[in-house]
Formats: C-alpha cells, sequence, structure tokens
C-alpha cells in the first residue's frame, strides 16, 4: 500500500527505524523512500562485489543524492568489463529478492563478526557503543545502523554503475586507497533514463572544456590548483564582481585589501593556527613565520580594531575579493571546482545583538537577488544549529538560531534544520542553488561568529561609553569566484548572461576587403559593446560556426550589402535576425 511508513525521516534530514520528536514518516515509493531504496542497494552491490571478488574488504556505502557508492579494497584495479559483470551479478540477486533483517549485538561479537575486515574493526573499535546493529541478507552482513526496506520485493528498482574512482580511508590522504563504485537508482525507468541523460549533458558541458573553448582560463602544472586568467576569462570575472561591488554599494558595504601573507601571530591569536595549520602554505622569513591566509577573517578585525568604532557605526560592513589559498592534494583537484588559490566574494559585519536579524535579513535578500540575476531561481535553504563542543551562552545561540530561522520564515522560505552542525562559534545559514541539470551547489552563507571578536579583542563604545565586543556576521555570496564561474558555465553551457559574457558581439567580414570598415565600427562601439572582429582567412559559415564555438551571442556579417545601406542586421544564437538602423541603435540594443 502506498500509505505504507516504511521508516522516519528525522529533523536533522536523517532516517531511521524509529518515530522520535520531531520525525516524520517516510511512506513507500515516495523521494525519501527512494533514498532508503539506494541505501538496500548499496548492501545489493556489496554482496555483489563480495561473490564475484571473494577476497575484497567492503568498508562503508551510503546513500548520496541521485545515487549511492560502495568503498572496497580489491586486490586489483576494477575496469569496464567487470563493472558489466557487477551489474548483471545486482540483477541477479534482485531477482532471486533479499530481506534486510536488522540485528542488535554487542561490541564484543561484533569485532567477531568482522575479525577478517580491518576497515569494520577499525569502526566498531571506534564507535562509543556498546550495542551495535547489523544488517543481513542472504549472502551479506553489514555493519549499519539502517534504515532499509524490509525485502526487495516492495519495489522494482532500475539502477546503473556511473564510474569508479579512487577514495581515500575515510578522506584522510595518508590511508590506503580504496576503488569507489559510484552507481545510481531510481523507482522508474523513466527517472533513470532522465538521470543518464543529464550525466551525459554534464560532460557536454563540462567547464575545463568550455574554458578551452571560450578561451577563459588555462590550468597548468607550473602552479597545480591555482588559475591562468586569459583576457576573456578576467573579463568575466571582473564583469561578476563588478555587478556583485555595485550591489553591495548600494547597501553601504566598505570594500577593503588585505594581505595575502600574513605573520602566524595572527592566525595564532585567531586559532587557525591550531586547527588550520595543516592547509595552509607557510613561508620562513626574518626569523618569522608566515602564512599565505586560508580566509579573510582575522585581517578584518584587524581593520577593525584600528579605528574607534561606536554603537553609531554599526553595522559596519567590510567587503573583499580576497585571494586565499588553502592546499588541496593534487588528487582533490578539479578544475575551477577544487583548487588551492582562490578569490572569495567575502564580507564581514560587525553589529549588536539587536542588529543580527536586520543585517541577515538584508544579507540574504541579496543573495537571492544575485541569484536571480544570475538565472538560478530553485534555491534550497539549511540552518546549522549548535553543535556539542561549542562556546557562547546557551542564550547567544538560542537568540541567534530564533533570528535566523525568522529570516527565512518571513520571506515564506521552507528550510531544514541541521541540528548540531553550526560551527563551533555560531548558526549558520546555507544556500544550496539548483542547476538546470538539477544538481544542487551550496554556495552563500550566513554565519553568526561569536567568538572570533572577542578572541582578537574587537571593541565598540557603547551608549554608555563602555567597550563592547560586537557580534561578527560572516557572509559569503556565492563563495569563491573560481568555484562559481563553473558552476555558472555548467549551468548555461558556457552561454552565459550577456550582462557579464566576455564577449557579446562577433563582427564577421565576409572578406579582406571589409576589414577596414569592421575594424572601425569596432572602435566605434567597443567602448559600450564587448565585441570582437574576426580577420582570419577563414570562410564565412566557418567564421560562423567559431562563434558558435566561442559562445558569442550574436553576429554581424559586414559585406557590400551592409555598407551601402548603412544597416546592421544581428544574428542571434538561435537563428534569428534583427535589423537596426544606426550605429545608436545598434550600441542601445546591447545596452537595454
Amino acid at each position: 500500500m502506498m500509505n505504507e511508513i516504511i521508516a522516519y525521516k528525522n529533523s536533522d534530514g536523517t532516517y531511521s527505524d524509529t518515530n522520535t520528536e520531531g520525525s516524520q514518516p517516510v511512506r513507500k515509493l515516495t523521494e525519501d523512500a527512494q533514498n532508503i531504496m539506494r541505501h538496500d542497494m548499496a548492501h545489493i552491490m556489496a554482496e555483489a562485489v563480495i561473490s564475484l571478488f571473494p577476497k575484497a574488504e567492503p568498508t562503508i556505502g551510503p546513500f548520496i543524492k541521485n545515487g549511492f557508492y560502495y568503498d572496497f579494497d580489491i586486490e586489483r584495479n576494477l575496469n569496464e568489463e567487470d563493472i558489466v559483470k557487477i551489474e548483471n551479478k545486482m540483477k541477479e540477486i534482485l531477482k532471486e529478492t533479499r530481506s534486510f533483517k536488522k540485528k542488535s549485538i554487542d561490541k564484543e561479537k561484533a569485532l567477531e563478526l568482522f575479525k577478517n575486515n580491518k576497515y569494520k574493526l577499525e569502526l566498531i573499535k571506534n564507535i562509543s557503543d556498546e550495542e551495535l546493529t547489523i544488517y543481513e541478507q542472504e549472502n551479506f552482513i553489514d555493519l549499519c545502523k539502517g534504515p532499509h526496506h524490509s525485502s526487495t520485493k516492495e519495489y522494482s528498482p532500475h539502477f546503473k554503475i556511473i564510474n569508479i574512482s579512487g577514495a581515500y580511508w575515510r578522506g584522510i590522504s595518508t590511508n590506503k586507497m580504496l576503488q569507489r563504485i559510484y552507481a545510481t537508482a531510481w523507482f522508474s525507468k523513466k527517472e533513470l533514463d532522465t538521470h543518464i541523460k543529464n550525466i551525459e549533458e554534464a560532460k557536454e558541458r563540462n567547464h575545463r572544456r568550455l574554458g578551452t573553448d571560450m578561451g577563459l582560463f588555462l590550468l597548468s602544472e607550473f602552479s597545480a590548483g591555482n588559475v591562468f586568467w586569459k583576457a576573456n576569462g578576467l573579463t568575466l570575472y571582473n564583469n561578476i564582481t563588478n555587478y556583485i561591488r555595485d550591489e553591495q554599494r548600494k547597501l553601504n558595504y566598505f570594500e577593503v585589501k588585505t594581505p595575502e601573507l600574513v605573520s602566524n601571530e595572527l592566525w595564532v591569536k585567531s586559532g587557525h593556527w591550531d586547527n588550520f595549520k595543516e592547509n595552509m602554505f607557510t613561508i620562513e622569513s626574518d626569523n618569522k613565520t608566515f602564512a599565505l591566509k586560508p580566509m579573510n577573517c582575522p585581517c578584518h578585525i584587524v581593520l577593525f580594531n584600528s579605528e574607534l568604532i561606536t554603537y553609531k557605526d554599526l553595522p559596519l560592513r567590510y567587503s573583499e575579493f580576497g585571494k586565499c589559498h588553502r592546499y588541496e592534494p593534487s588528487g582533490a583537484l578539479n578544475g575551477l571546482f577544487r583548487v588551492r588559490g582562490f578569490t572569495m566574494d567575502d564580507a564581514h559585519i560587525f553589529c549588536t545583538e539587536n542588529q543580527i536579524y536586520e543585517v541577515c535579513n538584508e544579507t540574504a535578500n541579496l543573495i537571492e537577488k544575485i541569484y536571480k540575476q544570475f538565472g538560478f531561481t530553485k534555491v534550497k535553504y539549511n540552518i546549522s544549529t549548535r553543535p556539542e563542543k561549542s562556546i557562547g551562552s546557551d542564550e547567544d545561540w538560542e537568540n541567534s538560531e530564533t533570528q535566523l530561522k525568522k529570516v527565512l520564515t518571513d520571506s515564506g522560505k521552507e528550510f531544514n534544520i541541521l541540528e548540531g552542525e553550526g560551527a563551533f562559534y555560531g548558526p549558520k545559514i546555507e544556500f544550496t542553488l539548483e542547476d538546470s541539470l538539477g544538481r544542487e551547489w551550496q554556495c552563500g552563507t550566513i554565519q553568526i561568529d561569536f567568538n572570533l571578536p572577542n578572541r582578537l579583542g574587537a571593541k565598540y563604545k557603547d551608549s554608555n561609553d563602555d567597550n563592547k565586543t560586537p557580534i561578527m556576521i560572516h557572509r559569503a555570496l556565492i563563495g569563491s569566484l573560481e568555484r562559481f564561474i563553473a558552476i555558472i558555465l555548467e549551468n548555461t553551457n558556457g552561454w552565459l548572461p550577456l550582462f557579464i559574457t566576455p564577449v557579446q558581439l562577433a563582427i564577421l567580414p565576409i572578406s579582406e576587403k571589409f576589414a577596414d570598415y569592421c575594424n572601425d565600427l569596432n572602435k566605434k562601439i567597443n567602448h559600450k559593446i564587448r565585441s570582437t572582429v574576426d580577420l582570419s582567412d577563414n570562410k564565412l559559415g566557418y567564421k560562423i560556426r567559431s562563434s558558435v564555438t566561442k559562445k558569442i551571442p550574436y553576429t554581424l556579417v559586414i559585406g557590400e550589402k551592409e555598407i551601402d545601406s548603412a544597416t546592421f542586421t544581428i544574428r542571434d544564437k538561435s537563428g534569428e535576425n534583427q535589423t537596426l538602423n544606426s550605429i545608436e541603435e545598434l550600441i542601445n540594443f546591447f545596452d537595454q
């Protein structure tokens, strides 16, 4: 029956077998049930792999968005032929059906049960509970909290293995590299086919290929994890930052610039040296240790402390397009998505407790406005609350979390509560946007900080001329510029919004004899239109195709007819033409 309850969804988005306060029932064949089915399929995959590779050691296998994975320690690297075998074995298992039986066992029995799997033993030893749970199916037993369906009879999964990649055990680069098998699973074949189509489309939209075609950037082994911006790429970069800069100026932000190389004295005081040192690039000079900054926030407090600030100055908004550096293992680098050198669209707003709602509401509205301008209309919201280890009073946390919830509630936004996932110094709102292929990207954040201003001695004068410590709001609109450029390139397949695209118009002379006219025209309009002239010896058809490859949204062909008539017929990417009767009309068209 459709209404049958198979599990419960907790307030933090996790699932369990039991109904607890704040949890909601998960019913059969729903989206949440699909996630649980994917967890079932991870166990089915593990059974298939073990049957084909008896010496393989399974480690962990969770569901993820749109699919699932399982990590294995296998004696050899898997290949395409192996993938086919694993898929076929999974189909065999599903035909036989499998029941998932939950059992509770004590830690001692668990250690005995998994004595031949060093990875499971490590997990068991690190669990504080004396009673653990396992799930049994016909030929496989896994250490697992669940939940699962009672049986694969309850649904007809449609699945496909997507790829195999390397993954360090527990994500630590010094640990052994495992083989991670990614797969997707859906309740219907139509959903599976749509997802596979989106994956293929994503390959076509790869930002690295687009970056090459459009002449935007270079990634080189001479500076791994850093970006060489070409002229068009820098134009795109600057167009984005200038737009954000203009919007911030309307809200009375003060744009600042702080050094990239900062003494470790500041990082020690801020606490980052103890908790983040391994991710920092350091330099020894003048008998001192310096680090390339991994974030901007301590530097903004240095600026704050250099001024005499009173309550009348608050809220005080510092913004910075700050270049930051963080060490990432070479294997983790991924185009513009994962780099070592990146630019944060960062801001820190210093305010009083009573101003938290005002500041956060203003910032949330700004984030929404910017996302819409860039073409993102589907946004999800999470609020991360107080973790077990935290600083600040109960009153501070309760007030801040209440204010963040009110910001979203007052604007009619639905949101999830991520219990205990806030930073130790304060709660936050996370903004996750969805692109045209249904992929989700966590970009914007609004984060309240009780810790750093106090730790670095930030003070302002209140109305009684007493020193008070401000609240600091960390704010990112789009996250890093590099990552956002990758996201927007893939979201639009390179057909960027006109206001940021590096080249808006390609002027194409039919032959060389029209080159001078085209160059002269370009000089007259390029103060208003980002235009280029194709002076190559290629035929017109090739020039048009080249402009399409470069994702130039408009082309203007110039020949005898255009010169004699003194008109301009521009063509858009869909092939539609529009005739303009003067240079002024041409400029106005792009200025709208």
